[in-house]
């Protein structure tokens, strides 16, 4: 069988969806899998909306199974996919799982695939840096994965930074979906790729693809549909029935009032209840437009749902158990395919412009610049089937509107775009109705007939954008110095450019804020706590921190005033890089007086107590139902329980829900929260995982366990075929990385017993080690000793620095310090030795590369450490 009909073959089996069959390939789909299958990937690729662009994941894999299949695999092993909005549904999570779903159908392991989320409502399962050889699909934001590029990830510890690190920026492709939306990330990213100054000529660098139907007029290597795409007709070419798809444009312009019209046009577009998607600016305008639908609809009120940026996740997760998300996911469109008798409405910012596969009959909106507008309009009729009405407002100016700029090289205002754009969408052809042609193909021959200029001047204005330097890198890969340093700023600038947005606030409830004592534990046990029990996407929201301000002021006067409340004597915890326990009372002042730096792009926990969010998930100063929703994820099992004992009689009660879960099962951190009264209390968190992965799920002689390693260390070489002089420094680590922990400092707080061997891993729990000895560094003074000047210095040099690294630290020192108890003179000059150590090799082996370098120990001895029997 040739290579196109194999593929074709394997696509529809990759893309079944249960019963239901796969679907046949697309023309511009062969010929992208082409390229992929003879390493070529282009820098942009410019489709326009409803033509499957999230099928790229489809196609890497199947061109990199291919290369595999003939020894000659070239393409990244891990594919990274972005898409810059927190929408209701992950459809590219979801792609990915059916992938994998699928893959026995091809003949492969369903192992042979990992699959991890950094957004929506997927908590981060890790999968992605257990294995540096095995092929993985990472989903995220900009934010998400922007930040773990540049050695800064949000909401990771430093421990976990350059792991992410390394295994982000080498042997990846990076995936930009919708890249208009996030241009300074676009810029950031080709500088960190094989294209670019700072990774050129180091081992694998990432590589990139960018997406958009709104790409730039003058963008290079521009991977599109070509005249062989769109040969035959309706029947026999899919692309051309979505290509022509009919979508007549009504605008309306200098509307006065602009609501009233959308509510409406809303109303009317749905007397046959099809399903109508709004589309407005702000999160406000959409609850309150939302609302006035439900009271026309009198008795249909289910119909009308909203979807938001701002929701917090569950919430959000939850709009997909209802009738009208499912209507506007199923796809139809055909007449025959409708049999409902009632409409569905969906009142929508732009966090349902992109990112999953909504489909709606008709649309109404306000006017936005001709980028957002191309968005909002692929989301009627996207299989082509139909003949949508797309209704959009103009708002009658207050004054006199803003000059179009006349310099090609003045910056735009967000106004002026939006004046551009309708003037733009009105050179479209005219229907016998007087509407505009709005197809696809109608909107590709608008942008190729504007001039450049216009064309610019009708898109959304773009920030500006900030350079990026050696001395930031230098700054931001020195993970394990964690307080604040001159020279390391925010890396916030560097995703978003330097946007005039307000920044954002992440807000979160949790019922431990409300135990006496949590707040003065020790910030070390607090730090444990909540590496533990982590914050999850799905109890999140997030809002311009002026609206966390206001929100926060009313309800803490909405609650001042409640009769009983004890709010004024709680803390919340606020984590800006660095965990930190404020009395609210204090937070109001300075909130009261307008200083907001303690919440700048920061999350906020807060106590359940404090409730004030919605039914909906979105802030309300009056509500008062418990927001806590911590445990209530499947993909974590998880629980608190606060244990009270009154002479050795214990009562566990969960902090959330009633039964308690299994603890047979379940690893557990213990804090003393016991004053001098006679309770003693004690709060315990539960998880299906041990607290502290690296500890192990099972108890491991030191022996074994550094055999277990070696094993793994040696499968990742081989299946990387890793050169020799890297292999040597990874075999030698691997033998000596643990020697540090046969001292009896270490193995008393690992719990050994008389009897038994040296312990390497403690099976799940760990006793506080005195004085703070970390094993790393008694494992570097072994090595040294043994085989300075023995070794190639550079073999010497990376193996000293997989050891000092394994587990996050010695880039560039050991945090609290370290000594060697068998020989405390000569300690200091190990520590100083690791700092010039990781300078040199950072110089010679560039940032990325040298991270990903450490991870082939870290990977092998998690592996090892996690599953001795499935080894």
């Amino acid at each position: 069988m040739g290579l196109i009909d194999q593929f074709a073959l394997d696509f529809r089996l990759l893309t079944k969806d249960g019963k239901a069959d796969g679907h046949l390939p697309l023309r511009w789909q062969i010929r992208l899998f082409q390229s992929f299958y003879q390493n070529n990937i282009p820098l942009i690729c410019d489709l326009p909306t409803g033509m499957g662009k999230t099928s790229v994941v489809h196609l890497w894999l199947l061109a990199r199974r291919r290369q595999e299949l003939e020894n000659k695999a070239s393409l990244p092993t891990r594919l990274v996919y972005v898409v810059d909005r927190r929408t209701v549904v992950d459809q590219a999570t979801e792609i990915a799982e059916g992938i994998r779903r699928n893959l026995p159908s091809l003949g492969m392991s369903p192992d042979y695939l990992s699959i991890s989320t950094l957004r929506g409502h997927f908590a981060d399962n890790r999968e992605w840096t257990r294995d540096p050889s095995r092929p993985a699909i990472i989903i995220g934001t900009v934010d998400m994965i922007g930040s773990r590029l540049l050695f800064s990830g949000y909401r990771s510890s430093y421990k976990q930074r350059p792991l992410e690190a390394g295994l982000l920026g080498q042997d990846t492709l990076l995936v930009l979906d919708e890249a208009h939306l996030s241009e300074p990330f676009q810029k950031l990213i080709v500088a960190l790729s094989d294209r670019g100054e700072f990774q050129r000529d180091q081992g694998s660098p990432m590589r990139v693809m960018c997406m958009s139907a709104t790409s730039s007029k003058a963008a290079t290597e521009r991977f599109k549909l070509e005249s062989c795409d769109l040969e035959g007709d309706q029947a026999t070419n899919p692309i051309i029935q979505r290509y022509a798809a009919k979508k007549r444009l009504d605008i309306r312009r200098a509307v006065d009032k602009i609501k009233e019209n959308i509510i409406a046009a809303a109303i009317d577009l749905a007397q046959g209840n099809d399903r109508v998607v709004v589309f407005v600016r702000g999160p406000e305008d959409a609850g309150k437009i939302a609302e006035a639908i439900r009271k026309k609809l009198k008795g249909r009120e289910d119909a009308v749902r909203v979807l938001t940026g701002t929701m917090r996740g569950l919430e959000r997760d939850r709009l997909l158990e209802t009738t009208v998300l499912k209507r506007f996911l199923d796809g139809n469109e055909k007449a025959e395919d409708k049999p409902y008798d009632v409409p569905a409405i969906l009142v929508s910012t732009s966090a349902g412009e992109v990112g999953f596969d909504l489909n709606a009959d008709h649309m109404v909106c306000d006017a936005v610049p001709l980028d957002s507008m191309i968005q909002r309009l692929g989301r009627v009729n996207r299989r082509g089937y139909g003949d949508a009405i797309v209704q959009v407002f103009v708002a009658k100016p207050d004054e006199k509107p803003p000059k179009k700029d006349k310099q090609p090289n003045k910056k735009s205002t967000w106004e002026s775009a939006v004046i551009t754009a309708i003037e733009c969408l009105q050179l479209l052809e005219k229907n016998d109705d007087g509407t505009f042609a709005a197809s696809p193909m109608a909107i590709d021959d608008l942008k190729n007939k504007l001039a450049n200029e216009t064309f610019e001047a009708a898109l959304t204005p773009k920030p500006a954008t900030v350079t990026l330097t050696d001395v930031l890198l230098d700054s931001w890969s020195m993970t394990s110095v964690t307080e604040r340093m001159p020279g390391r700023p925010p890396v916030a600038p560097w995703l978003r450019g330097l946007v005039d947005e307000e920044p954002q606030t992440t807000i979160a409830w949790r019922a431990e804020l409300d135990i006496d004592g949590f707040d003065q534990l020790e910030i070390a046990d607090l730090e444990d706590w909540f590496d533990a029990h982590r914050i999850l996407p799905h109890e999140t929201l997030s809002v311009p921190t002026r609206a966390a301000r206001e929100w926060i002021l009313a309800r803490w006067k909405n609650l001042a005033s409640e009769p009983g409340s004890d709010i004024q004597q709680r803390s919340c915890f606020v984590d800006c890089g660095l965990l930190e326990a404020i009395r609210i009372k204090s937070l109001i002042e300075d909130l009261d007086r307008k200083r907001i730096d303690k919440i700048l792009n920061a999350t906020v926990v807060l106590p359940n107590s404090f409730c004030g969010i919605s039914t909906e998930g979105l802030l309300d100063k009056d509500a008062s139902n418990p927001p806590d929703v911590a445990d209530l994820t499947a993909e974590h099992k998880r629980q608190r329980v606060l244990c009270e004992s009154v002479d050795d009689v214990k009562n566990y009660q969960p902090l959330v829900g009633e039964a308690l879960l299994d603890s047979d099962e379940m690893a557990e951190l213990a804090l003393d929260l016991s004053d001098d009264g006679d309770t003693r209390r004690v709060l315990i968190s539960r998880t299906l995982k041990p607290w502290r992965p690296e500890y192990g799920t099972q108890r491991q002689t030191l022996e074994k366990h550094v055999s277990l390693v070696e094993r793994c260390a040696k499968g990742i070489a081989e299946r990387l075929s890793l050169p020799v002089e890297i292999c040597d420094a990874l075999e030698s680590a691997a033998a000596w990385h643990d020697k540090g922990k046969d001292r009896l400092i270490w193995q008393r707080a690992a719990g050994r017993k008389p009897e038994e061997p040296p312990v390497g891993k403690s099976g799940g729990r760990m006793g506080r080690i005195a004085k703070g000895y970390r094993h790393e560094f008694g494992s570097l003074y072994e090595f040294n000793k043994k085989h300075r000047g023995k070794k190639d210095n550079d073999v010497f040099d990376l193996a000293m620095h997989m050891i000092a690294s394994h587990h996050g630290r010695g880039r560039p020192h050991f945090p609290k310090g370290g000594f060697e108890p068998e020989d405390r003179a000569n300690s200091f000059e190990i520590d100083i030795e690791t700092i010039r150590r990781f300078a040199r090799l950072q110089r010679k082996y560039g940032y990325w590369r040298l991270a990903w370098l450490e991870n082939l120990l870290r990977c092998a001895d998690a592996t090892a450490s996690a599953d001795e029997e499935g080894l």
